[in-house]
């Protein structure tokens, strides 16, 4: 398996794709509101199914004291050595049926997916970083958010600008300063049925 396992970019691909990483390190910087109203944008062209749109978000910047503790405090204790210098926190979440039918919308992750990668990809064009979490707990971060019933939490991204790692524990800086590594495509990607 580690023949097919790669730090190494393989084909061309556009540039956002290619320099964006999940890094655990934020620079002291608070994000601007106009910058955080892009990453809303470009989620909001993300595409979905019926054009459902199923997704929601709850963010809080650091400065919003009170959301942003409601936030971080459903997080679990690994999380939080590294989230709490982020100045953005965002919380997605899905509406789990149809809004035209009630019916369920089994696509729903999925598109949820599609606006979080537009949203990240944006993020990256514009110089931030957003680490995407799913180490948090559900149950209490949708009671201290209020979600309602018809939604599901579905991850956290901590979201900011860029730091180096030295502030960070010992075994993170190790984790961060290693290159980023991928599945070759011969591991993910074939042109023919499955072997039976």
């Amino acid at each position: 398996m580690d023949n097919l396992i790669s730090s190494d970019i393989e084909a061309p691909v556009m540039e956002v794709v290619r320099i964006r990483k999940s890094s655990r390190a934020f620079a002291d910087k608070p994000v601007p509101e106009t910058v955080i109203r892009s990453l809303f944008e470009a989620a909001r062209w993300a595409p979905s199914s019926r054009n459902e749109q199923p997704w929601k978000y709850i963010y809080a910047t650091s400065d919003q004291t009170e959301l942003w503790q409601r936030i971080f405090n459903s997080l679990m204790d690994g999380n939080k050595t590294w989230v709490q210098h982020a100045p953005l926190l965002i919380v997605s979440m899905m509406r789990k049926n149809f809004s035209r039918d009630a019916a369920p919308n089994p696509t729903a992750a999925y598109d949820l997916g599609a606006a979080n990668a537009f949203l990240t990809l944006q993020a990256t064009s514009m110089g931030l970083n957003v680490r995407q979490m799913a180490g948090f707990y559900p149950h209490k971060l949708k009671e201290a958010l209020r979600v309602p019933a018809d939604y599901e939490v579905v991850s956290v991204m901590a979201v900011g600008y860029a730091a180096l790692p030295d502030k960070l524990p010992p075994e993170l800086q190790q984790r961060e300063n290693a290159p980023r590594t991928r599945f070759r495509q011969p591991a993910f990607v074939m042109n023919q049925i499955f072997d039976e």
